[in-house]
């Protein structure tokens, strides 16, 4: 019985599909795959976005059309790396019950070991688009720092040669309001409504909104200066009023009252009573501690309070729980290490026999041609022996073309997202209670807490290191093929 799949096809530039992503080469691949290892494709579905941040619409009817459809099982992609780059995604597809994820090209076994790989590609795929990205924001840092604006001009300057210039339209009007604001009782509201009555617009041509004249009024590039990331530095582009000016704007600004900002609660959301079941909410007592309690959705609970540094202490056995030794990550990194090179065994000998396979159907039809000519073969049934062995020729010179390229899983890479769970317990203990949680969201979808203990409930990958540790399985239950 052949087995029921969908298909996703993702390409975000124009650069993949020169290199051999185009929707047409991955559909054709998938094609042929799902021909040669009885799956039945019932649905195709295709992007054209890039996978480093959740929420693709594809993606997202695909989620909804295998809820609706329980019968479905798996998802066929070209590369793993196609489907998701973040692990929301791939936590919210292999998630789903009985539904696996296929890459034509990468041979993952349907075992827990292929879910350790499987996962833990997503993750350095997600961790080379993050790479990726912090080599763009690293390059605009830099540039930063050496007196220029790195991107877009702001409203009032214009982009030119390596940084910017006044606006001749724009800059003489924020300058006059930046003197207006200064010398009279304008507020912001008031800002805004002369910015609107004397054609102060964005560089769109947009009337500029109350939050984004507010912007305007405390941009210190006003003035000469760069502000970028949170780092202010001294500009090379001509400033439209003086440092003292802009120091007058501000000082009425702060005058005025703002409002009180709100405390975070880094760690809400992230558990729930291991007593009850209702969420953990957190509170502040005595005007600046931060405590965490059961939100008493069923009445009362046992759930005693935590203070939110006991908390954080007690989540690190969280993070501990997915801590690789040294000598399981070179273990691992090994397994990969050996299916990489099985898999460039099996593409050298496969090349082989193809090979072997195309000068044979060639024999066959420059044969058949010979016995037409001499006529020990009718036309009607030489063309039918041309289209059957021309149909065997395209199929093996496709196959040829597919394994000329060799598939690798990256091993560098794959050893630089161990290398991360290596050292994850030490990292969670130098970090902020903000980047503690963000690094605990990654990892865990909830915690169930009591007053003894923590449990979590792992995302995959992490599930698979878990039970690994646990259990010192990490090759998953054998079958028939021990790979």
């Amino acid at each position: 019985m052949r087995r029921k799949v969908v298909t996703y096809i993702r390409v975000s530039t124009e650069e993949q599909a020169k290199h051999g992503y185009s929707i047409e080469a991955q559909r054709q691949i998938l094609k042929d795959y799902a021909s040669g290892h009885q799956l039945e494709i019932v649905r195709e579905f295709v992007e054209s976005q890039s996978a480093y941040k959740p929420g693709r619409p594809e993606f997202d009817a695909m989620l909804r059309f295998l809820k609706q459809h329980t019968g479905i099982g798996g998802v066929l992609c070209y590369k793993i790396d196609r489907i998701a780059r973040n692990l929301q995604d791939y936590s919210a597809l292999t998630e789903m019950m009985g539904t696996a994820i296929i890459s034509a090209t990468e041979q993952l076994p349907e075992n827990a070991t292929g879910q350790l790989m499987g996962g833990v590609q997503a993750v350095f795929a997600r961790y080379y688009s993050a790479q990726l990205s912090e080599r763009v924001s690293l390059g605009l840092a830099t540039k930063a720092r050496k007196g220029y604006w790195p991107t877009y001009a702001p409203t009032g300057y214009c982009n030119e040669g390596k940084g910017i210039v006044p606006d001749p339209e724009r800059a003489p009007l924020i300058a006059e309001l930046f003197e207006q604001f200064a010398r009279s009782d304008m507020s912001v509201d008031g800002a805004t409504q002369w910015a609107r009555e004397r054609g102060l617009r964005s560089r769109y041509g947009c009337t500029l909104a109350r939050s984004a004249i507010h912007k305007l009024l405390t941009n210190p590039i006003y003035y000469g200066a760069l502000p970028w990331k949170g780092q202010l530095f001294r500009g090379k582009h001509e400033p439209v009023i003086s440092k003292a000016l802009f120091d007058r704007v501000q000082e009425r600004l702060h005058g005025r009252a703002l409002g009180k900002t709100k405390r975070s609660f880094p760690y809400r959301g992230l558990l729930t009573c291991g007593y009850c079941g209702c969420g953990i909410t957190a509170e502040i007592k005595k005007g600046k501690y931060v405590y965490y309690r059961c939100t008493y959705g069923r009445g009362e609970c046992e759930q005693p309070y935590r203070r939110e540094e006991q908390l954080s202490r007690e989540l690190w056995s969280v993070v501990d729980g997915i801590h690789l030794s040294t000598d399981l990550v070179e273990r691992i990194v090994g397994m990969f290490k050996e299916r990489e090179e099985e898999l460039e065994r099996f593409r050298r000998a496969r090349s082989l026999e193809l090979k072997a396979e195309e000068s044979r159907v060639l024999e066959l039809r420059d044969s058949a041609y010979l016995d037409k000519l001499e006529g020990t073969v009718d036309e009607e049934r030489w063309l039918s022996m041309d289209r059957r062995l021309s149909g065997q020729l395209d199929h093996v010179r496709d196959e040829k073309a597919r394994l000329a390229v060799p598939v690798t899983t990256s091993v560098d890479n794959v050893r630089e997202a161990l290398e991360l769970l290596e050292r994850a317990p030490a990292l969670y203990l130098r970090e902020s209670h903000e980047e503690r949680a963000k690094l605990l969201r990654t990892v865990v979808s909830n915690c169930r807490l009591t007053a003894e203990n923590i449990v979590p409930v792992y995302r995959e990958p992490f599930d698979a290191v878990a039970e690994g540790l646990r259990s010192g399985n990490w090759l998953g239950e054998e079958d028939s093929n021990p790979h």
